[in-house]
């Protein structure tokens, strides 16, 4: 984990929030103990976390969580199991409460209406933001509906409509975008060579990733295509329709390396239509916003130093956000030289 945030450091990344899978713990001690000044390393992240999230049981099966973590999310089928959850998790103070609302596609069992109400009003109840994993339309209209505080990710089935802009507009509610994980199913594999790459990440990790993109078969392969037009054109929608925006790459999953996962998903909003600033703004203003850090997400006056130092300007090709010159974590630069270093020498 540590060397996960090490990796977004690099990249530029000074704020970090992982969304409900923490196995053994290990990233809300990790939070609490930069809260507390235990760990005390001025060239890492912030780390948020959501601790483990909720999610229904599928009798028989695995559960409909992320296929990753699902022996760590917690399953719940009732709305005294989902408030009790809740209130066993508040308990580690997480910085929000997540669940999950999907049925992978008519395979799991999804979680009904009164029990994800359930956990959002408990949440609620001792303090939290409740964030939910959402992928059809009906379902993000009901956790809208039922007061969620945002929604993981942008809609992919088929796509958002007009009352959906209006709730998501009538308490400002949040959308994460998560569009550059579909991209890499069809896109040119070529920018597992680019050098933003490259110099942190090994010949041999990228030769298996492009492997397993290159075995996708044909029908997967349309599939993405298929649902990252409707993530293009829900962009669209929510930019058009005022929604918040937030960056997010679903990173650390397939093929979303650290770090560099980040920069494609701000090229990808880009790509989809959104104006390069206002694209900035969703991974830099409105975020720190969202998690209620007035001291950062603006170049200000009083505020923190953390900055990204470019060799090319963004706002005329938002690539330029991978030709890094410089990264400072409140006015302490980051040693990238030797980080590079490091990774060079662990990967032999």
């Amino acid at each position: 984990m540590l060397d996960h945030l090490r990796r977004l450091a690099y990249y530029g990344i000074s704020v970090f929030q992982s969304l409900g899978t923490d196995r053994d713990d290990v990233e809300i001690t990790l939070r609490d103990q930069q809260r507390s000044g235990e760990l005390d390393d001025p060239e890492l992240p912030l780390l948020f976390t959501a601790a483990t999230g909720l999610v229904a049981p599928t009798p028989g099966e695995i559960n409909g969580g992320p296929y990753f973590a699902t022996d760590v999310v917690h399953e719940v089928s009732t709305v005294d199991e989902a408030r009790a959850t809740v209130r066993e998790l508040a308990r580690k103070r997480p910085d929000a409460i997540k669940f999950w609302v999907d049925d992978r596609w008519g395979t799991r069992e999804k979680l009904a209406p009164e029990v994800y109400s359930a956990i959002i009003g408990e949440a609620h109840r001792l303090g939290f933001l409740a964030i939910a994993h959402i992928f059809e339309l009906a379902d993000a209209k009901g956790v809208l509906e039922a007061g969620v505080n945002g929604i993981a990710h942008m809609v992919r089935d088929p796509g958002p409509d007009a009352e959906l802009i209006r709730l998501l507009q009538k308490d400002a509610v949040f959308a994460f975008t998560s569009m550059g994980i579909q991209r890499t199913a069809y896109d040119d594999s070529a920018w597992l060579d680019e050098p933003a790459l490259t110099e942190t990440v090994s010949a041999r990790a990228r030769a298996e990733v492009r492997a397993r993109i290159a075995a996708l078969p044909p029908e997967s392969v349309a599939a993405s295509r298929r649902s990252y037009a409707i993530l293009e054109a829900s962009l669209r929608a929510y930019v058009e329709g005022g929604v918040r925006v937030l960056l997010s790459a679903d990173t650390g999953a397939r093929t979303q390396f650290f770090g560099i996962a980040e920069h494609r998903e701000i090229e990808s909003m880009v790509l989809a239509g959104m104006a390069p600033l206002q694209a900035t703004r969703s991974a830099t203003q409105l975020p720190a916003e969202v998690l209620g850090l007035p001291d950062r997400g603006t170049l200000d006056v009083g505020k923190r130093a953390d900055l990204l130092v470019l060799d090319a300007n963004p706002l005329e090709d938002i690539a330029a956000t991978r030709k890094i010159s410089a990264v400072h974590f409140a006015g302490h630069p980051v040693d990238r030289e030797r980080l590079r270093r490091q990774w060079a020498a662990e990967a032999g």
